[in-house]
């Protein structure tokens, strides 16, 4: 179909309103992107340390939605000005259906929540297990390198070092050098991991921050997710009003 006839009056509203909530999605999807890249590059040894690929396959469904998106948005602001009725029902149709994955994933991210956290938790006791000292292991390096960055130890506390791994409990050594505050080959160092304390070691547990870290990350995308499917809807709706008043 081509364009239609001059607008006048409310249609050149609607025309108007159209393309500027479909200029607001596509800064969205930006945003979104944004979120995607952030999201992979922070934090990425946290992959293999909870034992699942959601955290970044989450990462890669914002940034593969946000391309989307980009794109889906300005078929819409061009739609609008040109008053091309095949590329507003074309439009419409991709971004229902963008709406109705998101919602999906949105409430299956919900309902698994508390299974999620319980996973997770059996995935770093499985991890603490595989640790090997002075090894450059993906368990060694997940665990050292989270408890580095986010400045604990074990998943609960200390003890579970000794506790859950078969080196730890059968050497003089109770926590691994990662848990430690100071980062050198001294005594110190040593002294640190024979006899962890406040002083010298992280003592809150690595479950709870790593917890905190992915809801926090998790409140901002879904902050992001309502703002731009709030917007979305409207898009939808403008879309029809516009595909009706085109000739």
């Amino acid at each position: 179909m081509g364009r239609g006839v001059e607008m006048t009056g409310c249609g050149k509203f609607v025309r108007f309103l159209m393309f500027a909530i479909n200029f607001i999605i596509w800064v969205s999807s930006i945003v979104i992107l944004v979120l995607g890249i952030w999201t992979v590059a922070d934090r990425p040894y946290l992959e293999r340390l909870l034992g699942s690929e959601m955290y970044m396959t989450a990462a890669y469904i914002l940034i593969g939605t946000g391309c989307v998106t980009f794109f889906v948005s300005f078929l819409g602001c061009f739609g609008a000005l040109r008053e091309v009725k095949c590329m507003l029902l074309t439009y419409f149709i991709v971004v229902l259906l963008l709406f109705i994955i998101l919602l999906i994933g949105g409430i299956l991210g919900y309902v698994f929540k508390d299974k999620a956290r319980i996973n997770m938790n059996h995935a770093m006791l499985n991890a603490m297990k595989e640790y090997k000292i002075d090894s450059d292991s993906p368990y060694t390096k997940a665990w050292d390198e989270t408890q580095q960055a986010m400045k604990c130890c074990a998943i609960a506390h200390q003890e579970e070092w000794p506790t859950n791994n078969k080196e730890f409990s059968m050497s003089n050594l109770h926590v691994p050098k990662s848990c430690c505050k100071k980062d050198d080959t001294s005594g110190e160092m040593l002294d640190c991991q024979r006899n962890p304390t406040k002083e010298n070691s992280y003592t809150e547990g690595c479950f709870s921050k790593a917890i905190s870290f992915v809801e926090n990350h998790a409140l901002i995308i879904g902050v992001v997710g309502i703002a731009v499917a709030v917007i979305t809807v409207l898009g939808l709706v403008l879309s029809i009003v516009l595909f009706k008043m085109i000739d």
